[in-house]
């Protein structure tokens, strides 16, 4: 049972810097909250390995190049368990680049979202359950919310 609370400790403590990592925007500290394999699936697309989830996070805008600037997650509720940690968050920013075909409008933006963050025996990242409504996101974006 100790075991149970110092691994579930440990993870607290992964994705505090993971979260930190992501609203520094700050992609090699996001990737090193990962381990070896990892797979993060964000409304049913896959990404698989370090570098596909790098290249998610730069290309939505937790790097300079993104679709989105100015991203920011907000932790609204957190659901701790021995395996994994599930989120109730906001995710908001600003759309200056395409996404999904959109062309930039310099709106803001702000969704809710879940997230089942899951862990590894090394204490690290082993993948990523994320669910928004992209209709909504897209929604917000052409003003028609």
């Amino acid at each position: 049972m100790v075991r149970a609370i110092v691994m579930h400790h440990s993870n607290e403590t992964l994705l505090a810097q993971h979260l930190a990592a992501e609203n520094a925007h700050d992609l090699d500290a996001i990737v090193a909250t990962y381990g070896k394999d990892p797979t993060v699936v964000i409304n049913g697309q896959v990404f698989a390995g370090r570098d596909a989830i790098r290249m998610f996070h730069e290309r939505f805008g937790f790097g300079a190049n993104g679709s989105f600037s100015d991203v920011c997650v907000t932790e609204l509720r957190r659901y701790p368990s021995d395996g994994a940690i599930i989120l109730e968050l906001t995710l908001s920013g600003r759309h200056t680049a395409k996404w999904q075909g959109l062309a930039p409008t310099g709106r803001r933006f702000e969704v809710p979202v879940c997230t089942v963050y899951l862990f590894d025996t090394s204490g690290l990242l082993s993948g990523e359950r994320v669910y928004f409504d992209a209709g909504a996101l897209r929604r917000q974006l052409e003003g028609t919310t």
